[in-house]
């Protein structure tokens, strides 16, 4: 019998998660792709103790190719839900187990200083109004914790072993997006429909005029994105917010796209070494130390 190739692939956030999912997955023509939606439906959004892995399994594997790619972020836990004490991303890793033991587990990482100043203008995006600071601080949003990158590596090289848990740098594929992802492709037997991929990044970060206008708009609506501010709820605010996004990011006038600078100052950065470095040296164990120093990881 033709043994299942399972692909699970969980993230981080902000590691061109949205990419390979609207560019990259969709394209493969040798497997089947579940979307985000679709895998947060049925392994996420799922009760854990009443979580029917036989029947996800038939149903996500009822196809002729039984071959399969699933993505969602989520599963690592969305970056500006503070990570609700690791809760979600342990509790969905037996969720895959029990569905799929035998999947290979896709995880990409990003140091931490350039994932954090991103996430906060994420959360921005999405509806929140704190400041900087407040938000990288005060643990109601964004929790350091959530970035110990190798606590959710050894645990998942514990659950499906070590052979089955891939490790990437975002750097890696930022640096070469076209080489990167050949080879990544070449390594996972991936069969791709390259005239239909777009390597142009999916994402962009805020402009400098954009974000003081955004979070003036996030506060005349509520949404439940985490912690936030608001005044009162106007209907239609959230589409006046996602067309500011859209169409006026762009625009140069709005000033240059915001750096990690902007955000983190020297004392930042120091409580941010002092807090990931211990951690992030055990990443030598999975991805090569010459990377990690390349691309600014505190060692």
């Amino acid at each position: 019998m033709k043994r299942n190739r399972i692909i699970v692939h969980i993230g981080y956030p902000k590691t061109a998660t949205t990419w390979f999912q609207e560019s990259l997955f969709p394209n493969v023509v040798n497997h089947r792709f579940v979307s985000w939606k679709e895998a947060n439906e049925l392994l996420l959004s799922s009760d854990c103790f009443n979580f029917e892995s036989t029947y996800v399994r038939s149903l996500l594997l009822d196809n002729e190719k039984n071959n399969l790619i699933i993505s969602s972020e989520f599963f690592s836990t969305a970056i500006n839900s503070g990570f609700n004490y690791g809760y979600f991303s342990f509790g969905i890793s037996h969720k895959i187990k029990l569905a799929f033991p035998e999947a290979k587990i896709l995880i990409f990482i990003r140091r931490q200083q350039s994932l954090i100043a991103s996430a906060y203008q994420q959360y921005v995006k999405n509806g929140g109004t704190f400041g900087f600071r407040r938000w990288l601080y005060s643990g109601e949003v964004f929790r350091f914790e959530h970035l110990f990158y190798d606590n959710l590596i050894s645990h998942y090289k514990k659950l499906f072993g070590d052979d089955s848990v891939y490790v990437y740098l975002f750097e890696n594929l930022k640096e070469d997006i076209n080489a990167f992802t050949k080879q990544f492709c070449n390594e996972h037997m991936l069969e791709i429909n390259w005239e239909k991929v777009n390597f142009n990044p999916k994402n962009r970060g805020l402009r400098r005029i954009t974000i003081p206008l955004l979070k003036i708009i996030n506060h005349f609506y509520k949404k439940p994105l985490g912690r936030k501010r608001y005044i009162c709820h106007i209907p239609g605010m959230t589409l006046i917010g996602k067309g500011v996004v859209k169409y006026l990011n762009p625009m140069p006038i709005f000033g240059r796209y915001l750096r990690e600078d902007d955000f983190l100052k020297p004392k930042d950065l120091e409580y941010i070494k002092n807090f990931y470095s211990k951690h992030n040296q055990n990443l030598i164990k999975y991805v090569r130390r010459d990377d990690l120093e390349k691309f600014g990881y505190f060692l």
